[in-house]
């Protein structure tokens, strides 16, 4: 059982548990239909048997062992055309959580997978709500490994395993959500270029020569940044390529 949050100003100050449930984002999304619920409302399970991940991946998580929520956010201030701020942002606080716990480097994987030495410990799963030209709500997902120990796919990792110990679920609730309004407010107090900088230092690859995959092709290129519509963009023999979710991918994935 979880306790509202009690070290942030908003994020968790209204908490929905459930023991078990299909998907947090799906449970939250019901949830915002029926009511108008406050922002920072968390919706939390122990065990989420249907959980999603981009582009209709399954997230599978070990009942009782990690972290599986949505949080229900308004960013009505964010034009809808830059969306892909609120993925920063969220990046962002999971990834300096986790960074915080462990000693090996943790980066962001565009979108937002955040790795731990090329191993992935969380899945985010952003889904919004937009009404005429604004948003109404955005659920956010996550999804985090902290106590489990072992893993269908070589390329996961838990921060147990990293780390070499073990979390109380409710203090890494409380430290995550933390970071994760820390950053949100940067956003909301207009603090966009901060934001961007800062993916950009923790995103991986960037930079650096790596193999790809698109379309059944495989190619080397250079990660050079994401643009302002949140596509990929990488460099290949001096052109430059822009990919949306799921059109490319890095040669190690298997996920």
């Amino acid at each position: 059982m979880y306790k509202i949050l009690a070290n942030t100003l908003f994020m968790g100050r209204r908490l929905v548990f459930v023991p078990e449930c299909h998907s947090t984002n799906s449970l939250a999304l019901e949830l915002s239909q029926k009511q108008d619920l406050p922002e920072g409302t968390l919706v939390i399970t122990n065990h989420q048997f249907r959980g999603r991940g981009q582009q209709g991946n399954v997230w599978i998580s070990e009942a009782g062992k990690n972290l599986t929520f949505s949080l229900v956010v308004k960013p009505s201030f964010l034009a809808i055309k830059d969306q892909f701020l609120l993925n920063m942002v969220v990046s962002l606080g999971v990834r300096d959580f986790v960074q915080s716990k462990v000693s090996q480097s943790v980066n962001v994987k565009w979108p937002n997978d955040i790795l731990v030495d090329e191993r992935k410990i969380c899945g985010i799963l952003i889904e919004n709500q937009i009404q005429g030209t604004g948003f109404t709500n955005s659920i956010i997902g996550i999804g985090l490994n902290v106590n489990q120990k072992g893993f269908h796919l070589n390329n996961a990792v838990s921060l147990t395993m990293a780390s070499g110990r073990g979390y109380e679920l409710q203090e890494v609730l409380e430290g995550i959500c933390s970071y994760l309004e820390k950053w949100y407010l940067v956003l909301k107090q207009r603090g966009v270029d901060r934001v961007k900088q800062s993916y950009l230092k923790v995103m991986f690859g960037l930079n650096e020569s790596r193999n790809f995959s698109t379309n059944g092709r495989q190619f080397t290129g250079v990660i050079i940044g994401v643009d302002n519509n949140g596509r990929l963009m990488i460099k290949e023999n001096g052109e430059t390529h822009f990919f949306n979710t799921k059109e490319v991918q890095f040669d190690f994935e298997s996920y």
